[in-house]
């Protein structure tokens, strides 16, 4: 095997969308120490957890291969450049290291882990498929990224507290609003694929109120908690989401172009934020970039990652 398609096992983990998952774990465990420090727990948690969604990210690939070929985008296990057998292997050997790196941390740690593992199985997996459950989908991603995701980074440097769910929720609203302008982007590809997703069941109008009323929420909230890592995106943010629910309202379609941007550029704050708190954070994504750019243009004469979804 080449040494390029060797980085295609690398790759079908999806390290662009796992910098949300290190973002939200690096501030939850600012928010329990109050303090962004790059500790040896910091770092295990990162590779463990890296394991855990990596595994989780396979699976849902694997198992939305037709919707994925028919949006025409993660090609690497839908257009067959990665054989399923081995996308099995790779997740199954994925969440058997993570779940024994988790064992350092005790029984409450192991617990948010298994949850994870739960429900990245349950979201993607027939006949459960919470992907292809409207409403359904958006908590589950909602509290899977805002909740669990930052209980696994407060447990890696303090230990469990009642107040940290109160102090996470802001992020599951925003969260849950930037899903669900997911969803309008994919509605074409998902109703060819028989999904019912948020957007498909909502349409467009009513899905871009949802959103809307979520960022909203998430305002409030982070102001009542008054946190900044979490308020400045959301309101920065937030002009987006109103600009394209009245545009909806108006012309009854979505404007691809700029839903994108709105679930895009919340996390671009996010991540600004998070390498404000942890400085050191920049120069590993910095080299992640460069390492995925070189990548696909030498494995298939591509430009990615692009501004443009793909």
């Amino acid at each position: 095997m080449s040494v390029r398609r060797l980085f295609d096992y690398l790759f079908i983990l999806r390290p662009l969308i796992l910098i949300p998952v290190w973002n939200f774990l690096l501030i939850g465990g600012y928010l329990a120490r109050g303090q962004g420090k790059c500790t040896n727990d910091i770092f295990i948690g990162l590779l463990l957890y890296t394991c855990i969604m990596g595994g989780v990210y396979i699976l849902n690939q694997i198992m939305d291969r037709e919707t994925d070929r028919a949006n025409k985008k993660l090609f690497l296990i839908s257009e067959g450049h990665v054989p399923i057998t081995h996308a099995y292997v790779e997740m199954t050997v994925l969440w058997i290291i993570g779940i024994l790196l988790s064992l350092r941390y005790g029984s409450i740690f192991m617990i948010a882990i298994v949850i994870s593992i739960i429900l990245g199985v349950l979201y993607s997996l027939p006949p459960v498929k919470l992907k292809g459950k409207p409403i359904i989908d958006m908590l589950a991603n909602a509290f899977g990224y805002g909740m669990v995701n930052f209980m696994i980074g407060w447990l890696l440097v303090s230990s469990y507290s009642t107040d940290m769910f109160y102090r996470f929720f802001p992020y599951v609203l925003s969260i849950g609003a930037v899903f669900v302008n997911t969803t309008i982007v994919d509605m074409e590809g998902d109703q060819q694929a028989g999904e019912c997703t948020t957007a498909v069941l909502l349409g467009i109008p009513s899905a871009y109120i949802l959103s809307t009323l979520c960022m909203a929420g998430s305002i409030l909230w982070a102001y009542a908690n008054r946190d900044i890592v979490c308020l400045i995106p959301a309101c920065i943010s937030f002009p987006l989401f109103v600009y394209l629910l009245f545009d909806a309202l108006r012309n009854h379609r979505a404007n691809r172009k700029l839903t994108i941007a709105s679930f895009r550029l919340p996390g671009v704050l996010f991540t600004l934020m998070t390498i404000y708190l942890y400085p050191l954070y920049a120069v590993f994504l910095v080299a992640l970039l460069i390492v995925m750019r070189i990548y696909f243009k030498k494995r298939f004469n591509m430009v990615y990652p692009t501004l443009s979804r793909g």
